[in-house]
């Protein structure tokens, strides 16, 4: 059975493919990265970028830019895993919360965010920046908000049968996106910028949630100048991973997260068309290719 909001992989290594039958949850599957990377380049892209009439990226537009790029050319982080089946999600996605004003009383919102994957950085950035204003300007609950809201006035054993029904639906790939975009978990990645709030020190990790589909979590530390031998400046800012890992394998996301630092590095490279993937093999497609295989393996052997 298909699902409404992604499609399955089937050429996945025999090996990964027993994954979700020994690590059933993603707690248990868990996997932590912390990698500092040097962002000086980013500052003056911003500067450089910046219009007449003072618009100009935001830090984070650029680092979620990278991260979005990231998912476009290396689809197998944008997976997850449901009914112990391998899912590719059907566009990029990515939620964030906006806290209004840095008070202790300051409402949040979180509003899951859709791209796709042949988007020019420029269209990224302009729905990134247009969802923080809102965000910080709403003064009213937000759409997640509305929702537990109205569902907080029933009974507990009603609220469980509704959440009860809504897992059902989701495991099961037909819950609407409605439902989906509720509570901002169905996403490609979680972001956290835990330096937009004044954490000092390492960029702490976020579990990953059992409900929904996020198979990544991100935060952002604070960003934080050094004093090189020369004289010179350089900006770094700390990036905290964590990941499910049974999506993909270990060279997989390392090569991820070497593409990643390059596009922080070298953050004009974005404005390039992105270097897309050939689509999902089909069932059909990955049994042929798979036979191929082995006529290939059997006609190598006898010719030994």
């Amino acid at each position: 059975m298909g699902r409404n909001d992604a499609h399955r992989v089937w050429d996945i290594p025999t090996l990964i493919q027993i994954y979700p039958f020994m690590m059933k949850r993603r707690c248990d599957s868990m996997v932590f990265q912390t990698v500092t990377i040097d962002v000086t380049n980013i500052l003056s892209f911003i500067k450089e970028h910046k219009t007449p009439e003072g618009k100009n990226y935001r830090m984070f537009e650029v680092v979620v830019g990278a991260l979005l790029r990231l998912l476009a050319e290396r689809p197998g982080l944008n997976r997850f895993i449901a009914g112990k089946r391998y899912w590719q999600r059907d566009e990029l996605s990515i939620n964030f919360v906006v806290k209004e004003t840095m008070s202790d009383d300051a409402p949040e919102h979180s509003t899951p965010l859709y791209f796709k994957p042949e988007m020019s950085f420029d269209e990224m950035a302009a729905i990134i920046e247009k969802t923080i204003v809102d965000g910080q300007t709403a003064h009213s609950e937000g759409f997640t908000d509305k929702v537990i809201s109205f569902f907080l006035h029933f009974p507990t054993w009603f609220i469980s049968m509704v959440v009860g029904l809504a897992g059902w639906m989701d495991r099961h790939g037909i819950a609407p996106k409605a439902l989906r975009d509720a509570d901002g978990l169905h996403t490609s990645v979680f972001v956290s910028n835990m330096g937009s709030i004044g954490l000092d020190g390492t960029s702490p990790h976020h579990h990953l949630y059992e409900w929904g589909t996020t198979s990544i979590f991100m935060t952002m530390g604070m960003l934080k100048r050094k004093k090189m031998q020369d004289g010179s400046w350089r900006a770094y800012m700390e990036f905290g991973f964590t990941v499910d890992e049974r999506i993909t394998d270990g060279w997989y996301f390392t090569q991820s997260l070497r593409l990643f630092e390059k596009y922080l590095q070298s953050p004009e490279l974005l404005l390039q068309p992105a270097k897309l993937p050939p689509p999902l093999l089909t069932r059909k497609q990955y049994r042929t290719s798979l036979k191929k295989t082995r006529e290939l393996m059997k006609t190598t052997k006898e010719t030994r």
